[in-house]
């Protein structure tokens, strides 16, 4: 059962990532008609154009629903740091990294880094995209530092997975629930719940559960 355990854990992990994936591109804000559908991703963008979080009647952090992809790009670097193979130990958390980066680093960003090598003038990033390319510059240092989790004990590792779960979902899913009333008075009809949104928080479910069985009920079970 010992040997077992671990695969097992490796097999819930990969499902649990998938349904995070497929979630958060998968809509969360449903509407009959395609260009009005929202997934989790277009969500921070979306949200800045209302006239309230414009006005700051409604309180938005936009970068708060990037923190899911982050988690799953951290937490896939810690997976396969889980493989009996040196080198997707090592190859995994770097495409894990530089996908993050390519997939969420702020378009002003770049355009200042291009506009600095080519003009006398200092590198200078957009008030408003500041805290995303933090956030995307930290998780990615996070998702190249995962090799190291190959060296802690099983509950410190449960403890981990399970915190990074935590920290991905409920502050989107604070924004969410703060933005969803917005779209619901700009489309002037009833919003259910997108399929997006209940299939990511499955998926960070059974993450979830992976991280607590692995940090307390395992950890109980030896002592």
């Amino acid at each position: 059962i010992g040997k077992a355990d671990p695969i097992l854990d490796l097999w819930l992990s990969g499902v649990g990532l998938i349904l995070a994936a497929v979630g958060y591109f998968g809509p969360w804000i449903p509407h009959p008609t395609a260009a009005l559908t929202v997934t989790g991703l277009e969500l921070a963008e979306f949200a800045k154009f209302f006239p309230q979080v414009q006005g700051g009647v409604v309180t938005i952090r936009r970068e708060l629903f990037y923190l899911p992809l982050v988690a799953i790009f951290i937490l896939l670097g810690i997976l396969v740091c889980r493989s009996s193979r040196r080198v997707i130990r090592l190859i995994g958390p770097l495409g894990a990294g530089l996908t993050l980066v390519a997939a969420l680093l702020p378009f002003s960003a770049m355009e200042a880094a291009r506009h600095a090598l080519t003009t006398p003038d200092s590198f200078s990033v957009a008030p408003d995209s500041i805290r995303q390319l933090v956030l995307v510059l930290g998780g990615a240092l996070l998702t190249l530092l995962t090799p190291l989790m190959s060296r802690l004990s099983r509950r410190v590792w449960g403890s981990v997975v399970a915190s990074l779960t935590l920290v991905g979902l409920l502050p989107a899913l604070w924004q969410f629930a703060r933005v969803r009333p917005l779209f619901g008075a700009l489309y002037g009809r009833p919003l259910g719940l997108g399929w997006g949104v209940v299939v990511c928080g499955v998926g960070f479910g059974l993450l979830l559960l992976v991280g607590l069985f692995g940090s307390v009920f395992r950890a109980h079970r030896f002592l």
